[in-house]
């Protein structure tokens, strides 16, 4: 008899261990698939995503060898061709090969650029040149305007004007022009036109900046051209004076686009990091719900290269970055240039030394 409880026993303790095990493997199988699914939603999302927006890769933007004799607003369309003594390229050149691509997989580099072109028979002026460079060590965003009246040599063409680059061969030409001329690895470029950029920020609800009222006065010339070229009735853009204004798309990249108030075009790359850094902070008020409808909307409105699986990558550092503080800076630097004609040439050694040690700073 009490060899049969025994027995019993066993039997029970054993039948208790398979339904152990069994339960465990249920519980398994359901936390397996709870994560299978979330993952499939992700991808689904980030294919959404990526998906609406206009993707292209580096090889299937052509080269234009000739573009459009088009004069833009301020200034000499980008085919006019500027030139130094040869000589003075071939020092210049030699100076550039003396530095190295520094190695700093902490930094993100992407290019943002906005362009002006007034129909789609080229590609356009890069107006705005922006490197966005997300330092992981430091948690700061760096944002280095590149001005467009810069001396750049240019793969395959005769040096020139940076914005020059873009003209010839859109997004990748100008990024290997900045790599090359500035050694630094540049990860993405983003480019939208002035006309997508109007809509970007009216979709995060406008931006507040102060202006002066020569500003205005300049800003609302800006406005009445671009409401001409869409249509619109510039009386109802059109800033009333300086001061902290609230502004909608259209007042805040006319405002980004004055010229001829200050200093010139360098005063002009601020009002563009400026603008940027408001986007930026209004983006990072919003809720999942207001990011998600804003990524529908204006993810249609971007020329990119950036692959599904660096989007992946930046999207899991988003609710970190986002907390990043910016830092603003410009090129040329101050007392780093000289002037030839309408061309700002760098002092490249030096340019090169403080940009790399600015956003490949560890500390």
């Amino acid at each position: 008899m009490e060899e049969e409880k025994n027995t019993k026993g066993t039997e029970n303790r054993e039948s208790g261990k398979k339904k152990g095990h069994k339960a465990l493997w249920i519980t398994m199988a359901v936390i397996l698939g709870l994560i299978l699914v979330t993952v499939g939603i992700a991808y689904a999302l980030l294919h959404h995503y990526h998906g609406k927006s206009n993707y292209q890769k580096d090889e299937e933007v052509s080269i234009v060898a000739t573009i459009p004799q088009e004069t833009q607003e301020g200034g000499s369309s980008a085919e006019n061709q500027e030139t130094l003594p040869e000589e003075v390229e071939s020092s210049i050149q030699t100076e550039i090969n003396k530095f190295d691509f520094p190695n700093g997989d902490y930094v993100y580099n992407i290019l943002l650029i906005g362009s002006d072109r007034r129909d789609t028979s080229w590609y356009g002026n890069s107006d705005a040149m922006i490197l966005a460079s997300i330092n992981k060590k430091t948690n700061k965003v760096y944002l280095t305007s590149f001005m467009r009246d810069s001396y750049a040599n240019i793969p395959g063409f005769k040096p020139n004007k940076l914005n020059n680059a873009y003209a010839h061969g859109a997004g990748p030409l100008l990024v290997q022009t900045i790599e090359e001329n500035y050694k630094i690895n540049i990860d993405n470029y983003a480019s939208v036109d002035f006309n997508s950029m109007v809509d970007i920020v009216d979709l995060v609800g406008g931006v507040t900046l102060t202006i002066s009222d020569k500003e205005a006065e300049a800003a609302n010339g800006m406005v009445g051209q671009m409401c001409n070229l869409r249509g619109w009735n510039a009386s109802e853009y059109l800033f009333q004076g300086g001061g902290t204004v609230h502004m909608n798309g259209m007042q805040a990249v006319a405002y980004a686009r004055i010229r001829y108030v200050g200093n010139s075009d360098f005063e002009r790359t601020e009002r563009q990091r400026k603008v940027l850094e408001q986007i930026f902070i209004s983006a990072k008020k919003m809720n999942l719900g207001e990011l998600n409808d804003l990524a529908n909307e204006v993810l249609p409105l971007i020329t990119h290269n950036i692959t599904e699986t660096q989007l992946i990558s930046l999207l899991t550092s988003l609710p970190s970055v986002i907390t990043y503080s910016t830092d603003m800076d410009r090129i040329p630097y101050d007392g780093m240039y000289s002037v030839s004609g309408e061309m700002l040439v760098p002092d490249f050694p030096a340019t090169i030394q403080r940009l790399q040690n600015r956003i490949y700073a560890a500390e």
